[in-house]
C-alpha cells in the first residue's frame, strides 16, 4: 500500500498485490501491517507529551524512574566495568546514544552478552526487560556515540513508570483515541485478522511465509508491548500520526504536541559520534533528520524512519508532503522504501 499526502490532500493511494498470496487475498487500504520499528516516533512522541507536562525533563538520568540503571557501568575487556562519566538521560534514549545496543546488529562483547540473555523475549514485560537490561554493561559512555538499540524500549518502559499506565493503554487514550487511529494496537484484535497482512521472507529467490495471521504472535494480547517495535497499524492510521506531526503537533482541534516540542524532536544530537545516517543525516529525537536537501530531492528538515519488515514513511515539510510505503517483507527491502521514495520526489520535480 502506498499513500502521498501533498499540499493538504492525498494525492496518491493505492493498494497492490496481495495481503495473502497462498490464499489469493488482495491487499487492502484497510490492510493492517506490522509497523515494527515504525512504533519508536509513537514511543517518542508519547515521551515528549510527558515532558511537555512536566513529569519528565529531557536531561533528567533515568535512574530518577528506573533505579535498574543507578549503578550503569561501561564495558572493559578485562571485566572491570567502568563507571558511566555522565547517567543515561530521558535524551539520551531518545537519540539512541544511551549506551545500550540491540544485540542483534553487532558484534560486540556487549551483544554476544545480550545474545546470550536473550533480553527481546516476546514473553516478558516491559520490567522484565528493564530488570535485565540494567544487569548489563553498556557499550559506550551515554551520550557519546549513537548505536541502534533497545532505548526506545526502555523510554516506553519510563512512560509506563511515570503514567502509571501500561504502554498500550498510554497510546490508546493520549495518542490512538483523540487521532483516531482506530486500527492501531499492539495486537489485531480478532474481528480484524481478515484485513491482517501476510509477512514474507526470500532466500535463494523462492518466497516463504515467515508469519501468517492465523499463527501469529500478534493476534493475542501482547505480554511485551513493545516501544521500539511492537506496534500493528494501517498506511490511515499513520497517515494522521504523521500529519499531526507536519502540523506541528496538532491535527484537526487535536494537539498532542506544542510546535516547539516537534522542533526539537527534528534537531540532530550533536557531539554524538558514529550516527550512520548517510553524509547529509543524522539522527534526532525519534527520527531520522536530513541536514540538507539531498540529490532526489528531499528538503533540508525531513525526517523519516521505518520498520523491519519493509515499512516507511517521510515527511517533508518545506514540500508540506508525507509518504507512507507498506508491505510485509524481511528483511527490509531497500529497493522498495527508497525506490518508492524516490519516484515520488521525480513526480513532484516534474510537476
Amino acid at each position: 500500500v502506498t499513500l502521498v499526502f501533498h499540499e493538504g490532500e492525498i494525492v496518491h493511494f493505492e493498494a497492490a498485490g496481495y495481503a495473502d498470496v497462498e490464499g489469493k487475498k488482495p491487499m487492502r487500504k484497510d490492510s493492517i501491517f506490522r509497523v515494527y520499528s515504525m512504533t519508536k516516533p509513537i514511543t517518542s512522541v508519547a515521551a515528549m507529551m510527558l515532558v511537555e507536562e512536566g513529569k519528565i525533563k529531557l536531561d533528567d538520568p533515568i535512574a530518577k524512574y528506573l533505579p535498574q540503571f543507578k549503578d550503569a557501568k561501561v564495558y572493559s575487556q578485562d571485566g572491570n566495568h567502568t563507571k558511566v562519566r555522565r547517567p543515561i538521560t530521558v535524551r539520551h534514549l531518545l537519540s539512541h546514544s544511551s549506551g545500550l545496543t540491540y544485540g542483534i546488529f553487532g558484534n560486540h562483547p556487549v551483544d554476544q552478552m545480550y545474545r546470550k540473555v536473550g533480553p527481546m523475549n516476546n514473553e516478558r514485560t516491559n520490567k522484565q526487560l528493564v530488570d535485565v537490561l540494567g544487569l548489563m554493561p553498556l557499550v559506550s559512555h551515554p551520550g557519546e556515540v549513537w548505536r541502534y538499540s533497545l532505548s526506545t524500549d526502555v523510554l516506553g518502559y519510563l512512560v509506563e513508570v511515570v503514567s502509571g499506565k501500561k504502554l498500550g493503554e498510554f497510546f490508546e487514550a493520549h495518542i490512538f483515541k483523540p487521532l483516531k487511529m482506530k486500527d492501531s494496537a499492539f495486537h489485531v484484535a480478532k474481528a480484524k485478522i481478515p484485513r491482517f497482512t501476510v509477512t514474507y521472507t526470500w532466500a535463494d529467490k523462492k518466497r516463504n511465509v515467515s508469519d501468517h495471521p492465523s499463527r501469529s504472535r500478534f493476534i493475542r494480547p501482547a505480554v511485551w508491548e513493545s516501544g521500539g517495535g511492537g506496534l500493528t497499524s494501517t498506511t490511515q492510521d499513520y497517515l494522521r500520526f504523521c500529519q499531526m506531526l507536519l502540523n506541528g503537533g496538532k491535527l484537526g482541534k487535536v494537539r498532542l504536541l506544542k510546535e516547539s516540542s516537534v522542533q526539537q524532536m527534528n534537531l540532530s544530537a550533536k557531539g554524538v559520534k558514529g550516527v550512520p545516517m548517510g553524509g547529509n543525516a543524522e539522527f534526532g529525537l525519534g527520527f531520522r533528520v536530513l541536514l540538507e536537501k539531498n540529490r532526489q530531492g528531499m528538503s533540508q528538515g525531513s525526517y523519516n524512519w521505518g520498520g523491519y519488515a519493509s515499512t516507511t514513511f517521510q515527511i517533508d515539510p518545506v514540500n508540506n508532503l508525507i509518504l507512507i510505503g507498506m508491505t510485509q517483507k524481511v528483511p527490509t527491502d531497500n529497493g522498495f522504501t527508497e525506490g518508492f521514495k524516490s519516484a515520488v520526489y521525480s513526480a513532484i520535480k516534474k510537476k
